[in-house]
């Protein structure tokens, strides 16, 4: 083969590269996406990396029922990566020397509240962002867990509180304050805890936050007045999908604190992009935030989830799982790269195929992001 031929050849896969709009990786990661929306209604990529800058993949339904594509814009229902977002209005109200990490909670809460907490008198700000208060957590409830999947359970006729007497109180302690153990009571209890601490409450505080840096489109708590996705789940466990848009509505708009946050994928990683740039929090707060539960093996911050494994050997976000959706939010610090998935189909109660399936589009992005 001369050298001629080799410049040739060269030149031709150079501009048969440039005549597609996406690099070699983007396109094969396309493709893993489409593969997935075989069984999966909608799913949504963001990949922002140094060297291929920032990418948005799309593929399946917004709405299955009236097949409308998916678009980058649309919305998804965030489910625990609210966790995340609560825990910076929290670190905001300290900056703002409003209340402190290590304050005991019953500085805040009343007393019905602290003396049907298990160690209510000694859990402290900083536990309940950590999930090291020990508390039940209420979600896992299985008695809430078979209303809520039958429809039985009519969140608009239930309070936080009643919430709270009904499936946390009086119910032993999972740990000692200080050991890890994962509870969406502890965000609803930081949201109360806001909610005393500010005079138009703790929804309208998070939404300002939000809104002033520029994420225009991202909602708590209010269901946004359009580009909203069909949610998706299996609770019957047949196989066969069922619009389960107005129970995640009902459970985003109800829970506070834990949940509660809508937003297009792209907004979603920006917020984490700019906290992670310490544009958001002060650096003592960020520091805070990433300080973890145990160094050698990190688990979870102040409102981030975080994990030390190969091949991308570190994370630090958020994920959320529902009866209608799945969602995953990381920074991989070694590598400056943001990456999340978003899924309008919930893996929660649902056939073990719609779980298969997910998990595997999610691992072969690994793959291809950190290892080919």
């Amino acid at each position: 083969m001369n050298l001629k031929f080799l410049l040739i050849l060269f030149v031709l896969l150079n501009v048969a590269e440039a005549g597609h709009s996406q690099p070699r990786k983007q396109r094969k990661i396309q493709t893993i996406i489409d593969n997935a929306t075989e069984t999966l209604p909608g799913i949504a990529v963001y990949i922002n990396d140094p060297k291929a800058g920032e990418w948005i993949g799309v593929s399946g339904f917004a709405d299955v029922e009236n097949k409308i594509l998916l678009q980058q814009d649309h919305i998804f229902s965030l489910g625990s990566i609210g966790k995340m977002y609560a825990a910076v209005a929290v670190l905001k109200l300290a900056e703002e020397g409003r209340l402190g990490l290590d304050d005991k909670i019953s500085l805040y809460l009343p007393e019905e509240i602290i003396s049907n907490l298990a160690n209510g008198q000694i859990i402290t700000v900083r536990h309940l962002m950590g999930n090291t208060s020990g508390l039940y957590n209420y979600e896992s409830d299985p008695q809430l867990n078979e209303l809520y999947i039958t429809g039985k359970l009519k969140l608009d006729t239930v309070s936080h509180l009643d919430m709270l007497r009904r499936y946390v109180f009086a119910k032993s302690a999972m740990s000692k304050p200080g050991a890890y153990h994962y509870s969406s009571t502890n965000f609803m209890l930081l949201a109360m805890i806001m909610d005393t601490l500010i005079p138009q409450g703790h929804s309208d505080y998070l939404q300002q936050l939000v809104s002033n840096h520029g994420f225009t489109q991202t909602y708590y708590r209010q269901t946004p007045p359009a580009k909203l996705i069909n949610h998706y789940g299996d609770l019957n466990r047949d196989g066969q999908l069922e619009n389960l848009t107005k129970q995640t509505i009902e459970t985003t708009n109800w829970f506070m604190g834990d949940d509660g946050i809508y937003a297009p994928i792209g907004e979603a990683s920006h917020f984490l992009e700019l906290l992670m740039k310490g544009e958001i929090l002060n650096k003592e707060s960020l520091k805070q935030m990433t300080t973890w539960n145990d160094p050698k093996k990190p688990d979870y911050g102040l409102g981030l989830m975080a994990d030390k494994s190969f091949p991308y050997k570190f994370l630090m976000g958020h994920s959320g799982r529902g009866i209608g959706m799945t969602t995953d939010l990381f920074y991989f610090p070694k590598q400056d790269m943001t990456v999340a998935i978003f899924c309008n189909m919930g893996i929660r109660a649902s056939d073990p195929r719609f779980k298969k399936a997910y998990l595997k589009l999610r691992s072969k992005l690994v793959k291809r992001l950190f290892l080919i």
